[in-house]
């Protein structure tokens, strides 16, 4: 869970930055270029929303090693390389659980977020209300018009039109069935009429329906970007002036005429999910009339489309900037070494059985008929020897060395004294590193998101190693109970040979029914002995299955950990997060 929190804070930390970069970008482009078209005006800033939308769902961003290599020292092996692994495990008891900052500050942005959506989810539904409202326009005339003017735009259908008394201006509305809402109060001549409908279909002729989403999302998402808020309003403003640029070329109407439709429209504010014909703001409103004189005054649009798909396959791209040591130096499989631990099986006590033969009486004339010969107490079989756990493959030859250090697991796989004092020496702090070699050449990991990544792929391992350890106390129990009872059963069989020499001294007491009672009850209890003995045998037998069983789920978690380890590390070497080691 950290590690996905952390990686959520940098990818949403890289997507901020890269978009201070692209806003530059952008920006300096509109001021080098005043002729530029407003329709590319708004690819561009719409490229800034697609940009942080991206940056926050893209898996891997592309590294860029521009920065400097560090200084790093060349090790030179002349001898043979001791290839004896050597491993350490210190489990550490579970953590609880603790507030880190990150987790707060995500906290606050999923809430803010998830308010965001609660005031949109609101304001959709009182939209949905006004077109449900809204009369069907009954002008056959303005219909007519409506249907001529789409098909010149090329749309294969023309929007339905509907009256409504809670608009102010012409506005379009609805993603997938688009609706144009006109004012109740017709206050607009034919002319005018003809523009504004033209206006509101170029919206639907630009998809801007739909791909205004784009900005939205980004916009809720980094609502803590002052450039974000500032790139949304600027794509906004252009989109407008797209669509009066598209009604002054496809309408034939002089800028000064569409101007003044524009005057009559006058400010209101932007009903939020529609798009009206009128400004938000007078600052706004002036803006667009003066972008009508560059209407005509674009460059070629191959010029134009070369440019936007430059900006966007630079700019919108996730990108991340490495140290450039470079993908030369890699090794292609770079993996470490991590060998399992086998779980040394319990061996049981076999329990050992005191026998004495019962001493035969003499014939007499005063002394009883002798008792039968008592059935011998069964001894305690010896359950059978659990196999050790099946070693885990090491992965990656053998000149290579992991070692791990973590305040709660330290792994050290294949590995010499001299690796582990080269990995002791790149402590930097109390923080926890990964130590990795490659031959002659040595990394350190050190970054927070993939040291935590691999620290719970080694507490994911360690859970069946703690089950085998709970399986063996219960072996011990259950040999600590075996040999109470083989005490148990020692003492009868003394007690028993000690009542037949009574009974067989010329001197002692002469009482057959005493005697034939006292058998009776060491029978008897030497009976209950056996029941538990042979209850022991059984539970000793389900233990060693399942001593079996956690052996193999032990290597299969050691194996899966080696694996995800091995993955881990060749995704941090490839993202060039991994430093040299020095």
């Amino acid at each position: 869970m950290d590690a996905f929190l952390d990686t959520l804070l940098s990818r949403l930390a890289y997507a901020s930055v890269q978009a201070i970069l692209l806003a530059a970008l952008v920006y300096a482009v509109c001021r080098l270029m005043p002729s530029l078209s407003a329709a590319a005006r708004t690819a561009l800033w719409w490229l800034l929303g697609a940009q942080l939308v991206l940056g926050l769902a893209w898996p891997t961003p592309v590294a860029l090693p521009l920065l400097p290599a560090p200084a790093m020292q060349t090790a030179v092996s002349t001898g043979t390389f001791d290839a004896t692994p050597v491993q350490t495990t210190t489990i550490a008891p579970q953590p609880g659980f603790t507030m880190s900052w990150t987790m707060v500050l995500l906290a606050v942005w999923a809430v803010a977020i998830l308010i965001q959506l609660a005031v949109a989810g609101v304001r959709a539904y009182r939209l949905s209300g006004v077109v449900r409202r809204a009369m069907p326009h009954d002008d056959v005339r303005v219909d007519t018009l409506c249907a001529r003017r789409a098909r010149e735009l090329g749309l294969r259908r023309s929007p339905r039109l509907a009256v409504s008394a809670e608009v102010d201006s012409p506005q379009v509305v609805g993603l997938w069935c688009p609706t144009i809402l006109l004012p109740l109060e017709d206050r607009l001549d034919d002319e005018e009429l003809d523009m504004a409908l033209m206006h509101e279909l170029a919206h639907v002729r630009r998809g801007d329906l739909v791909l205004g989403w784009v900005p939205v999302l980004a916009r809720t998402l980094f609502f803590f970007h002052p450039l974000v808020h500032l790139a949304m309003r600027e794509y906004a403003l252009c989109r407008e002036a797209a669509c009066d640029a598209l009604v002054v070329s496809r309408g034939r109407q002089a800028p000064r005429t569409y101007g003044r439709l524009l005057l009559r429209l006058g400010v209101a504010p932007h009903p939020h999910h529609a798009l009206p014909g009128a400004s938000p703001t007078f600052r706004t409103l002036k803006r667009r009339i003066d972008m009508l004189g560059q209407a005509t005054d674009a460059p070629p649009r191959v010029l134009t489309l070369c440019l936007v798909t430059m900006i966007a396959a630079v700019g919108v791209t996730p990108w991340r900037v490495v140290a450039a040591d470079g993908a030369d130096a890699m090794p292609a499989q770079a993996s470490p070494t991590v060998a399992a631990t086998p779980v040394t099986p319990v061996t049981p006590t076999t329990p050992v059985t005191a026998t004495t033969p019962t001493t035969p009486v003499a014939a007499s004339r005063l002394s009883p008929a002798p008792l039968p010969p008592m059935p011998p107490v069964p001894s305690a079989p010896a359950a059978p020897r659990a196999p050790p756990a099946p070693p885990s493959p090491a992965y990656g030859p053998s000149d290579q060395t992991f070692i791990f250090f973590s305040g709660q697991i330290t792994r050290i796989s294949n590995g010499s004294d001299e690796d582990i004092q080269r990995a002791r020496a790149e402590r930097q702090g109390p923080g926890d590193y990964a130590w990795y070699r490659n031959g002659a050449q040595a990394w350190v990991l050190r970054d927070p998101a993939y040291v935590k990544r691999i620290r719970e792929a080694y507490e994911r391992a360690r859970v069946p190693a703690e089950d085998a350890m709970r399986s063996a106390e219960k072996q011990a129990e259950i040999d600590r109970r075996q040999a109470v009872l083989n005490d148990q059963l020692g003492r009868l069989s003394m007690k028993r040979a000690q009542l037949a020499t009574q009974q067989a001294s010329p001197n002692g007491p002469r009482d057959p029914s005493a005697y034939a009672a006292g058998n009776a009850a060491i029978e008897r209890e030497q009976a209950d002995v056996a029941r538990e003995v042979a209850d022991l045998d059984k539970r000793r037998a389900a233990i060693g299955q399942e001593h079996v069983a956690q052996s193999r789920r032990e290597a299969d978690a050691d194996r899966r950990a080696n694996d995800e380890v091995r993955a881990i590390m060749d995704q941090a070497m490839h993202d060039h997060v991994a430093e040299r080691s020095r």
